[in-house]
């Protein structure tokens, strides 16, 4: 039954998604244009490039995910949506696998298309070798910031000042996971130390897990209440 209800509604913001393109229509153009400012901002040419290009990969994926979350859960707000929910078979926990599935779909497909802009726009060069890697970083780190997100989302959908205290209270729970894509990221195009790849991986794996064990727990209890 669980399962059925975690279908049904990504199904729900998958569909409604495709009819409006709403959610990545925003975050795409977000994050096109974040690219194009710090790209004229820096004057990047190759070597510069090569050193900022993965923190303002992670910018990029943060700022939209922040975006995308905030449409996600627009769109239970009215007439009680949320509510109803929450009363499904699956309860909570079915609506919080949901929402963190559909985000991390979300973000997946606008990284898709901008990714490649970004790498071609700002000449920053990914080795064949380090597609694997960088690709690693990328789940990790969406996977963590999805599953923080939501429950933060979710817990403060209701209130005024949702887009100003969402922020303040995700971005320190993930910086982390953050610190470690950008780590990742770096030596996947080339830079820093291979041999400390293992070390950021077990450490995006470790509060990936930490997350995924807490979260869902905190917005059971947090909800029906």
């Amino acid at each position: 039954m669980m399962a059925r209800t975690i279908w049904l509604i990504l199904r729900k913001d998958v569909l409604i998604e495709l009819r409006t393109r709403e959610v990545l229509a925003s975050m795409g153009l977000f994050a096109l244009l974040i690219v194009v400012v710090f790209a004229f901002a820096f004057s990047l040419d190759t070597t510069r490039a090569q050193l900022v290009g993965p923190g303002i990969i992670w910018v990029t994926i943060l700022f939209a995910g922040t975006l995308g979350l905030y449409r996600l859960f627009d769109r239970e707000r009215d007439h009680a949506a949320m509510s109803g929910l929450l009363l499904s078979p699956g309860g909570p926990m079915a609506v919080y696998i949901a929402k963190v599935l559909g985000l991390v779909v979300f973000i997946s497909a606008t990284e898709i298309v901008v990714l490649p802009l970004m790498l071609a726009f700002m000449d920053i060069g990914l080795p064949a070798e380090g597609i694997p890697l960088f690709a690693l970083a990328l789940i990790l780190g969406i996977v963590g910031f999805a599953v923080v997100s939501v429950l933060f989302g979710g817990m403060l959908a209701s209130t005024r000042l949702r887009e100003v205290l969402i922020p303040i209270v995700v971005y320190p729970v993930v910086i982390p996971v953050i610190i470690g894509g950008v780590k990742l990221t770096g030596i996947a195009m080339g830079g820093g130390l291979p041999g400390e790849a293992g070390n950021w991986i077990r450490l995006m794996a470790g509060f990936d897990i930490i997350y995924l064990a807490l979260c869902p727990w905190v917005f059971t209890r947090v909800m029906v209440e």
